[in-house]
């Protein structure tokens, strides 16, 4: 059986295919299930290069990945979800000076620029190992809230018979791109997981939100594998 993180990573490779599509979302104005199903081969190949040169050049992998993944997921809107309270627009509009409103700005700059790369160095070279389990998009049909978010269902093969459901969040951002905002996974919802792991770490370091922030890692293994029970 797999195991909750070799799906994660799966469902990661999924945000490379949107995100590999993303200039000819702009282009086309494709929704994004047809940006998924049209450039899956693409990024195969991509992940397929990167065998032969992954050994003597890793950060060049990471280079790609980070490419990708920056046109498809809006990190920024994700990290001060995870930060919860003190990345919100309600907590910023209560801060009564400009020192403090800069502080805030700073702060969630930081930790966005944290969790950004916790996520690729996590994840990238795990996509190495994606071995051709199916992936199966499936059509959106009507799934569209009143925010504007989407839901894209998507189903993943692995040893056993039953496929494994990920449904990923998305929003068209000011320019009309679609971007990630959000992953669940087996009923497991990653944004918060991570949302739970902030706050810990708040509690853990007295509510020292540097040093939350300036310690921050993406959660372990062990941390996910609990999580899917």
């Amino acid at each position: 059986m797999l195991k909750f993180v070799k799906v994660a990573t799966a469902a990661l490779l999924w945000l490379v295919v949107a995100g590999a599509a993303s200039a000819a979302d702009a282009k086309a104005n494709q929704g994004p299930y047809e940006v998924v199903v049209g450039t899956t081969q693409h990024v195969m190949k991509v992940i397929e290069e990167a065998r032969g040169y992954i050994d003597k050049d890793p950060a060049r992998y990471n280079r790609e990945i980070e490419k990708i993944l920056d046109d498809v997921v809006d990190f920024q809107s994700f990290a001060r979800g995870v930060m919860g309270k003190y990345g919100s627009r309600g907590y910023y509009e209560s801060l009564k000076t400009e020192e403090e409103r800069a502080k805030f700005r700073e702060n969630v700059k930081r930790f966005t620029e944290n969790f950004k790369s916790g996520l690729i160095n996590t994840y990238a070279k795990g996509l190495l190992g994606f071995n051709g389990n199916r992936i199966e998009v499936l059509p959106l049909g009507d799934n569209v809230d009143l925010s504007g978010s989407v839901g894209v269902r998507q189903h993943i093969y692995g040893e056993r018979a039953k496929p494994y459901e990920v449904i990923y969040t998305l929003r068209r951002d000011s320019d009309g791109k679609w971007k990630l905002r959000n992953v669940v996974i087996e009923g497991l919802n990653l944004g918060r997981i991570y949302q739970n792991q902030f706050r810990a770490a708040f509690i853990a370091y007295n509510g020292n939100l540097d040093k939350v922030i300036d310690n921050w890692t993406v959660a372990p293994q062990e941390v996910m594998e609990k999580a899917a029970g």
